[in-house]
């Protein structure tokens, strides 16, 4: 959907671009952008080696399961929480709704009901975004890549040097 050299004007654009034709379809992208945005964060901000995290990030789904992601990941290495972060947290929880409605089929978005959710999840994306850059980590570069120690296997059970 989209790619990690993506900046975040060029999600914003491109997700705005589907608003007048397809609202419900932007609101969507715009739900995916905040998970793509949270996950790829976590994987920037942690100190879990990349495979572990990686398949961690496979049971986190919802902006509750993201919230208690960062927590264990994220927050312990001295970062502000999610919900401090995202200053708008309930309204990207609203965003998740909305998407859920339109994801279940228990509903339609019209441009006007649309467009204040899809402003909520991209400001929400923006405040992780940013947050990134402004600590060294732009999301649009490339994944620091984070191994087992050494140390760590030698240390295994088993292991023997």
């Amino acid at each position: 959907m989209f790619l990690a050299s993506d900046h975040v004007d060029h999600r914003e654009n491109k997700i705005r671009s589907f608003i007048s034709s397809e609202p419900g379809v932007a609101l969507l992208l715009a739900a995916v952008n905040v998970e793509w945005t949270i996950s790829r964060a976590v994987l920037f901000l942690s100190t879990t080696e990349n495979v572990v995290l990686r398949k961690k990030l496979r049971n986190y789904y919802s902006p509750d399961k993201y919230k208690e992601l960062w927590k264990e990941e994220v927050t312990p290495n001295g970062h502000l929480s999610l919900c401090q972060l995202v200053r708008n947290w309930s309204s990207v929880r609203k965003g998740f709704e909305a998407r859920n409605v339109l994801v279940h089929g228990k509903g339609r978005f019209t441009r006007n009901m649309a467009i204040p959710h899809i402003e909520a999840l991209l400001e929400g994306a923006g405040y992780v975004d940013k947050y990134c850059r402004d600590n060294g980590k732009p999301l649009y570069e490339r994944m620091p890549v984070r191994r087992k120690s050494a140390q760590d296997v030698r240390a295994k059970p088993g292991n023997s040097s």
